[in-house]
């Protein structure tokens, strides 16, 4: 095959290598971005403040355990006898506390007249009353209310009540929970309850997750290929060092939009006694964030703060546009595109800029605020867990790197085999 020929090749495999690539980060980015909102929506439906923390799963839950309880009461031979006792009690306190509320009343008086009715009183009353046989009769009335709470009208008044009481004591004590971002998630997939949305994005998820990684790997995988087939040349024409330069870029722009590190502390299961039944709590996720660098710098921007619209800049600045301009101008240097090599700004990011880029420090610090959450919930969650023994605590650390760390990785590495390409033929060019 003649250079010309074999030249034309390369080029042309080069360039439906990049094509390739260039359509599969599209399908990337829109399929990550998905599933960063399907798990935002799933952390969502399973956040703590709509379980754990909610009065009113409380109150349901509570409410079950005490119907149970006095549905399942019944004054039975075995337990009358400790019942009656106990009633009896309740019976005979409540005797002398009226009897002595009657004597304190009936000796009040600030003058003679209020003395001499009060004595009046007492003789009436002394009369009218026999709390000593009315103490006589305790286990006569103690039989009375044991039979009386056998009847299931009486038992259904008390659960009445009872319920009632806990209601608004719950009512009372918390205010109604914000769940306007809970039904929207729910809308969002049609979904007319957590444990229906929850089984949805999770078959969802399991599904669309394989398939981003594979996608992924095949992006990489075409992208070292061109690298690997451009680079193997001694001399590279503009067109196939233009199409490296779009390659790496690609990278950019996928590590840049996509979710690079994922921070999840979840409660898998809660349990514990509560008037010897079980109450139990599980997926309540205490925390969760999946955030790519343009996400980052949004938010800091949307707070308005001065400080944080600074550091939204230096992001943007030194992560992001400092290595793609510095991509762009390496190659307009070497090439010399229209007496570019002779302009300022390309010559100072092509040959200066390298200082200023902070996009391996990204990197490094990306994996380090990994190692540091990970360490971090394991830790904290692995505390709850032993904080009781009556309590059984089940914790998981969700922490993970994202597809998008890896791709920013990428970006990182074909820029530095680039950027040493570009040196070295620039030292033969001077040579």
């Amino acid at each position: 095959m003649s250079p010309t020929a074999a030249r034309l090749a390369t080029a042309l495999t080069a360039a439906a290598l990049l094509f390739a690539a260039a359509l599969l980060a599209l399908q990337l980015i829109g399929d990550l971005r998905q599933l960063q909102r399907m798990q935002g929506d799933l952390a969502e439906i399973n956040g703590v403040q709509y379980g754990l923390l909610n009065a009113e799963v409380w109150v349901e839950q509570i409410s079950t355990i005490l119907e149970r309880r006095i549905d399942g009461f019944e004054v039975t031979e075995t337990n009358r006898p400790q019942l009656k006792q106990n009633i009896e009690v309740v019976l005979d306190r409540l005797l002398v506390e009226v009897e002595g509320y009657l004597h304190r009343r009936n000796a009040g008086g600030d003058n003679w007249l209020q003395r001499v009715r009060g004595s009046l009183q007492q003789g009436v009353q002394d009369l009218v009353l026999d709390f000593d046989e009315l103490r006589a009769q305790v286990p006569t009335y103690a039989n009375a209310v044991l039979d009386e709470l056998n009847r299931p009208a009486t038992r259904d008044d008390i659960k009445r009540q009872v319920l009632a009481m806990v209601r608004n004591a719950a009512d009372a004590t918390f205010t109604r929970l914000d769940t306007s971002r809970f039904e929207r998630a729910l809308a969002a997939h049609d979904c007319h309850s957590a444990p229906e949305c929850t089984d949805l994005l999770r078959g969802r998820l399991a599904v669309e997750q394989p398939r981003a990684v594979r996608t992924a790997l095949t992006l990489l995988a075409l992208v070292t290929a061109l690298f690997a087939l451009t680079l193997a040349r001694r001399r590279l024409p503009p067109e196939t060092m233009s199409m490296l330069t779009v390659a790496t870029l690609i990278l950019l722009a996928t590590g840049v939009l996509t979710p690079m590190i994922e921070v999840e502390a979840r409660i898998s299961e809660l349990r514990f006694a509560l008037l010897g039944s079980p109450v139990r709590f599980s997926d309540q996720v205490l925390y969760f964030q999946s955030k790519s660098i343009i996400d980052v710098v949004r938010i800091l921007a949307e707070t308005g703060k001065a400080d944080m619209l600074l550091v939204a800049v230096l992001i943007t600045l030194f992560s992001v546009l400092f290595p793609a301009l510095k991509v762009i101008a390496s190659f307009l240097y070497y090439y010399d595109f229209h007496g570019l090599r002779g302009n300022a700004w390309v010559c100072f990011f092509a040959l200066r800029s390298g200082k200023w880029s902070m996009a391996d420090v990204l990197v490094v610090a990306m994996f380090m605020a990994y190692i540091g959450f990970s360490g971090l919930v394991s830790s904290q969650l692995s505390g709850i867990a032993r904080s009781s023994r009556a309590v059984e605590v089940i914790t998981t650390d969700g922490t993970a790197l994202q597809i998008g760390f890896f791709m920013f990785l990428a970006f990182v590495l074909a820029s530095l085999v680039l950027s040493s390409r570009l040196e070295s033929a620039l030292g033969r060019q001077t040579s």
